[in-house]
């Protein structure tokens, strides 16, 4: 068998840093709320605070303030447009290269109006990476993350997220119209 040449061999690997598929999203799913939500969210906020204040508990009345503030910008503040493209050495999103290695499976899942790929980690953090996909780009995506990563078509569903379903259907902060 002939000795192969530095060239052969160099064509004979894939390029790590070929696009297989690259697309433009939000950099998360984002619903414009209705002034009802606000008002349910400054009126859960009162009672908390108004209770904490009788416990005298300074730094958890800063903390629901925070908590508060922080749901206000998420939900007024429409989301940036980034671009994540797949690559054979891993995924690029929004500038961060995750290598395939860091990566355990991925599902898919609908939000609002939006279909959302969640990339399960191997790293403490983000334990998850969610991706808004476009509608013309989902069959070819899972098709492509597929080969690298294990597809589920229901995750289980831990204590948190089973509590925070819970909460979601028992304390609607919006009315469904």
């Amino acid at each position: 068998m002939p000795a192969q040449t530095t060239e052969q061999i160099l064509k004979s690997q894939t390029d790590i840093n070929q696009t297989l598929i690259s697309w433009k999203s939000p950099s998360h799913p984002f619903k414009k709320r209705s002034s009802m939500f606000f008002q349910t969210v400054a009126a859960i906020t009162f009672m908390l605070i108004v209770i904490v204040f009788f416990l005298h508990e300074w730094i958890l009345i800063g903390v629901i303030l925070s908590v508060t503030f922080v749901a206000y910008v998420l939900s007024t503040v429409p989301p940036m447009e980034v671009e994540h493209i797949i690559k054979p050495i891993g995924l690029e999103n929004a500038g961060r290269l995750y290598q395939w290695l860091e990566l355990s499976s991925f599902w898919i899942e609908k939000k609002w109006d939006y279909k959302v790929m969640v990339i399960q980690t191997r790293l403490k953090f983000p334990p998850q990476i969610r991706i808004v996909l476009n509608n013309d780009s989902e069959r070819k995506v899972r098709e492509i993350v597929g080969k690298y990563l294990v597809f589920h078509e229901k995750p289980q569903k831990g204590l948190g997220d089973k509590i925070s379903d819970w909460l979601v259907n028992k304390i609607p902060l919006e009315s469904a119209s």
